[in-house]
């Protein structure tokens, strides 16, 4: 069987990524926590917050994937976030997604405001067994919340040889273009295909970035790289808090001139497929659901959520060897002068970063491990010693209220 290469310079660059310049484990501004160990502490927080323990299980496990896969905006960075929902009645933790109607390709589901998480492992679930009868399964769902990483769903269907899309839309946090005001989300979008290797997983917000990264930012008190978001006067900036409060996010692209349209038409798209699909709330309609800060949420937040799943054994036999043999070519192309290593396939960072993380530990930046501190507090659950030791006072951190 040939595989694709894994290219050697990639695989000591995600290293060198989780190893501090002095030789030691991490870096300066991290911790590392055993993934297993981080798991559990998440788990017992959203069942200490009201999630029931099967529905906690499945949220954390998307939760500690993001974490692993160097995701970190997606992480447990969103656990307080969820607890806070789950605690205030604003998110039903015990829910179970019902199916509503469906024909032998497709479906729609009600979330019953069940955590996102829940509601996508169970539409992926439904795509998946009708792409194993009729070769495609699209379904789409409403009265969902925040699913975590949309990469997560599609990776289940490309580890049962399918290939797997998943979308959803999200808080109105991107400025369209010509605007200045907030009205559509990141609207990620998330593609995976297998191959005889691990899967070509394509995993990307609409916007120049998701809104975890800016929030990361303004936890460790630095400023955003330019072309992330815009103040409330539609004007570029790198200043965190001002995107946050009163400005937004840009589309991917950045501005007109550079194509930013296009990242606008793809989050239109995507809210095509999910909200308006699906008889969820749409754009700017959907309000700040999932502000950090949002105290004040205690309505459903109703987002759209889209899942397909492809068999590609119903078309041309043979669909990993083919895609194997392409990722192979793109390995073997000469890197551009001064590249930092060769060709990468989407998803294949994350995979590096995963292999690296899975054996030395997840890497919590110290300002995220303090608001796990704080969460193991307010619930009495002891945090994993190496979070511990951080303690509480980096996590006090207060995010503008999006949209207030």
């Amino acid at each position: 069987t040939n595989r694709p290469r894994r290219p050697a310079m990639a695989a000591a660059t995600a290293s060198a990524t989780h190893a501090s310049a002095d030789g030691g484990g991490e870096l300066p501004d991290t911790v590392s926590v055993e993934q297993a160990a981080l798991e559990s502490f998440a788990t017992r927080c959203l069942i200490a917050a009201g999630s029931t323990e099967a529905n906690a299980v499945k949220v954390a496990r998307v939760l500690i994937q993001a974490d692993v896969r160097g995701i970190s905006s997606h992480g447990v960075n969103r656990l307080e976030l969820y607890c806070d929902e789950l605690a205030r009645g604003a998110v039903n933790g015990g829910g179970i997604p019902v199916l509503l109607t469906e024909a032998p390709a497709v479906a729609l589901v009600d979330g019953a405001n069940a955590q996102g998480a829940v509601v996508g492992e169970f539409c992926m679930q439904i795509a998946m067994r009708k792409a194993r009868e009729t070769g495609c399964g699209w379904v789409v769902a409403r009265n969902s919340n925040h699913y975590g990483i949309a990469g997560s769903y599609a990776i289940m269907a490309a580890e049962q040889n399918m290939i797997g899309m998943s979308f959803t839309n999200t808080s109105p946090v991107v400025v369209p273009t010509r605007s200045r005001k907030p009205a559509v989300g990141t609207n990620p979008i998330a593609f995976a295909a297998p191959t005889e290797a691990e899967p070509v997983v394509l995993d990307m917000a609409t916007s120049t970035v998701p809104l975890g990264k800016v929030e990361v930012c303004l936890r460790k008190g630095e400023p955003c790289p330019e072309g992330w978001g815009v103040d409330k006067n539609g004007l570029p900036t790198t200043d965190p808090a001002a995107i946050m409060d009163g400005g937004g996010l840009v589309p991917l692209g950045g501005p007109e001139a550079l194509s930013g349209y296009k990242g606008f038409g793809l989050a239109m798209m995507v809210e095509m497929m999910c909200g308006v699909l699906s008889g969820a709330k749409v754009g700017p309609r959907l309000g700040q659901a999932m502000n950090p800060n949002a105290v004040h949420r205690k309505e459903p937040a109703n987002l759209g959520q889209c899942f397909v799943a492809l068999d590609p054994e119903k078309f041309e036999p043979g669909y990993p060897a083919r895609l194997s043999a392409f990722v192979e070519d793109l390995h073997n192309l000469p890197p551009a002068e001064g590249a930092p290593g060769p060709v990468l396939v989407p998803g294949e960072k994350e995979h590096l970063k995963t292999q690296v993380q899975q054996k030395e530990g997840i890497a919590l930046h110290k300002a995220v491990a303090s608001t796990l501190v704080r969460l193991g507090n307010k619930f009495k659950i002891d945090p994993p010693p190496s979070i511990a030791a951080v303690g509480d006072s980096l996590g006090n951190v207060t995010l503008p209220d999006f949209g207030k």
